[in-house]
């Protein structure tokens, strides 16, 4: 449960610094929900009911199609490390500033992801941490560019 959290602890202390938190839902590991927090939501945030494409400077590209509310991702990874693979996650999101959002998520598989969207620029900041063989964790920082698709 701990691990499910961190993406909605992380909005909410990204919330209380003074940027806006637009939507973000967590669960608990049976499947019910945990906490759900909405505070300042007032609008959609802009990759509500899009697709982008995500390229990565590891090599990976992910189609990343956001529902109509910006509350859930559907992900696919069309070049890369595991082509193929595609997820549903409920996504944390706050805005962070002007065209700036904050999303995370964690995969089925246990994989936590952050993403900072800057949509002037289009570029993606990408942290996320996985289990390591010895039973830890480790992370990663990446940068990416952000295309839309749709």
């Amino acid at each position: 449960m701990k691990r499910r959290l961190v993406a909605l602890a992380a909005a909410l202390a990204i919330s209380a610094t003074g940027a806006t938190l637009v939507a973000g839902q967590a669960s608990a590991d049976d499947g019910t929900t945990a906490a759900t927090a909405t505070s300042g939501y007032t609008s959609l945030p802009p990759f509500a009911g899009k697709t982008y494409l995500i390229t990565v400077d590891n090599g990976n590209v992910y189609r990343n199609t956001y529902s109509a509310d910006g509350t859930t991702l559907h992900s696919e990874t069309v070049q890369g490390s595991g082509v193929g693979e595609s997820f549903d996650a409920t996504l944390a999101t706050a805005q962070v500033g002007w065209n700036l959002y904050f999303t995370s998520w964690v995969e089925p598989n246990g994989v936590t992801v952050s993403h900072v969207l800057n949509f002037t620029t289009n570029t993606v900041k990408v942290y996320f941490t996985f289990a390591t063989a010895t039973g830890g964790r480790a992370g990663q920082l990446h940068n990416a560019t952000l295309a839309r698709v749709s």
